[in-house]
């Protein structure tokens, strides 16, 4: 991905909860999938299942399925509890149909495995996700919501190629995670660098400047290699893509930022 910009679409995009902005209407996710494509954003994540609903329906109007590099996690929808965001399901072998007729594709690019403590339960994921890598019924698979202590996961016959963290200038403790990640070869995919838009709205200046110094200080970090951003209107697309060319932070946005933090407090 050295040769396309350093930003993928995150699946809050497509879902009213977790942003502090409208949902966009499906047209409006049409030209937010079709921005990105035609940019070289090809990644798209897709956490809750009412994501993967979405991504497929977009994905199947465009006509761009090719195109995209799918990212999706374990959160299944659940009985009597359709229309609500609930927490990860451990992987079990019906999983990747389910997954796969929401998407409304024969492949998944990445299978994301959100880390837990249960170790008999999530070295069962890893062998399901290598059977299948080996149907080819996805491309590879992550650990997502990454700690330090669960690369030991990572052995040699490991499928995982690649870990997603929360971190942002609020929230720096995946920063020693990553670096050790980053010496196993590992990609490493940063994820909420707005804190869900929120942020924005807490520190309280211009929010389109606020927007730039915290996607820039995630983006143009050395140990990342994508950060993940929701977006629900096309025209962030290049927002985000012009903030990406205007490089590191100086030594006056670095100032600012830490006074935010310092101002807010680390989440």
């Amino acid at each position: 991905m050295n040769d396309k910009p350093k930003l993928g679409l995150g699946g809050h995009s497509f879902i009213e909860a977790l942003g502090n902005d409208p949902v966009a209407s499906f047209e409006e996710q049409c030209s937010i999938v079709a921005a990105c494509l035609d940019n070289g954003i090809d990644v798209i994540d897709t956490t809750y299942y009412q994501e993967r609903v979405a991504l497929g329906k977009v994905l199947k109007q465009l006509g761009r399925r090719n195109e995209a590099h799918i990212q999706a996690w374990n959160f299944f929808q659940q009985l009597g509890k359709e229309n609500d965001l609930v927490g990860p399901t451990t992987y079990e072998a019906h999983h990747i149909d389910v997954m796969l007729e929401e998407l409304g594709t024969n492949y998944i690019d990445t299978l994301v495995i959100h880390t837990h403590d249960d170790e008999v339960k999530l070295n069962m994921e890893l062998e399901l996700a290598s059977r299948w890598i080996a149907e080819g019924t996805i491309k590879r698979a992550a650990l997502g919501m990454l700690r330090l202590k669960d690369l030991g996961y990572v052995k040699s016959d490991s499928p995982i190629s690649c870990v997603l963290a929360p971190y942002n200038a609020f929230r720096r403790d995946a920063e020693d995670t990553f670096r050790k990640a980053k010496t196993m070869g590992l990609e490493v995919i940063a994820m909420s660098p707005f804190v869900r838009g929120w942020k924005l709205d807490e520190i309280g200046e211009d929010k389109l400047k606020a927007a730039d110094i915290l996607l820039r200080w995630a983006a143009h970090s050395e140990l990342v290699d994508l950060v993940i951003v929701s977006m629900r209107k096309s025209e962030w697309v290049a927002t985000n893509l012009d903030t990406l060319q205007r490089g590191a932070l100086s030594r006056e946005e670095a100032d600012q930022l830490e006074s935010w933090v310092q101002r807010l407090g680390k989440d």
